[in-house]
């Protein structure tokens, strides 16, 4: 059998495995940091108390019938959202960007039910 360049595999693709070692591609999982995962616990925590919040004044602005609180409320979640995309996509920047816009405009959203 005749193998391909290191670069390319027969699909024409660039892999950083080798197919010969697919077996021990499980053994480079997290047990292998030698860390904890108490990261996975926190981001679960918040993204859960995020969305409660979130959820929670979009409820109290409709309730309220404030409708300027619960547009804000639905733009603080659809920036944090964003955020958690560009957070995917490894662009920090970005998720920087829309994290601080939706503190601004779940901060607003606030305001409006107490004022």
């Amino acid at each position: 059998m005749m193998r391909e360049s290191l670069d390319q595999d027969e699909y024409g693709s660039a892999s950083p495995f080798d197919p010969d070692d697919l077996p021990n591609l499980n053994a480079m999982g997290p047990a292998m940091g030698g860390g904890n995962d108490f990261e996975k616990y926190a981001v679960a925590v918040i993204i859960v108390f995020g969305a409660l919040i979130i959820g929670g004044l979009m409820a109290a602005s409709m309730s309220f019938g404030h409708r300027n609180g619960f547009l804000f409320a639905l733009g603080g979640a659809t920036a944090a959202w964003i955020s958690g995309n560009a957070l995917l996509l490894d662009r920090p920047r970005i998720y920087a960007l829309f994290v601080g816009i939706a503190a601004v405009l779940l901060i607003a959203s606030t305001i409006t039910l107490v004022v």
